[in-house]
């Protein structure tokens, strides 16, 4: 990768998040009121819900890694959250702790 102005080069995390960016696949289903994303392509994952978050968080089981979300009840969830509107953001982690909630479910 080219050096960025000033020497600085973009960190990894930056550049992950950038390629993770530009890979997701977004959709938000207006009859079941549900937004979806995934990170790159999509894989086998198990379903946890980031009770902090209100989302459903979906893990590939051997990495632990952070593959996409689930936002159920998008409308109320962006209206508690986002009261003047705007884009919404979700910080996730990219890999999904072991001391993380676990709902159990698999899909």
């Amino acid at each position: 990768m080219a050096d960025e102005p000033g020497g600085e080069r973009p960190s990894f995390a930056e550049e992950n998040a950038i390629r993770n960016a530009s890979e997701s696949l977004t959709s938000y289903d207006a009859a079941a009121d549900t937004f979806t994303a995934i990170f790159g392509q999509p894989v086998p994952a198990a379903t946890v819900f980031d009770e902090e978050r209100g989302v459903l968080v979906r893990v590939e089981p051997q990495s632990n890694a952070v593959v996409g979300f689930t936002i159920p009840n998008f409308k109320a969830w962006y209206a508690e959250r986002y009261p003047d509107g705007g884009e919404f953001e979700l910080d996730l982690p990219s890999i999904w702790g072991a001391d993380a909630p676990d709902s159990g479910a698999d899909d």
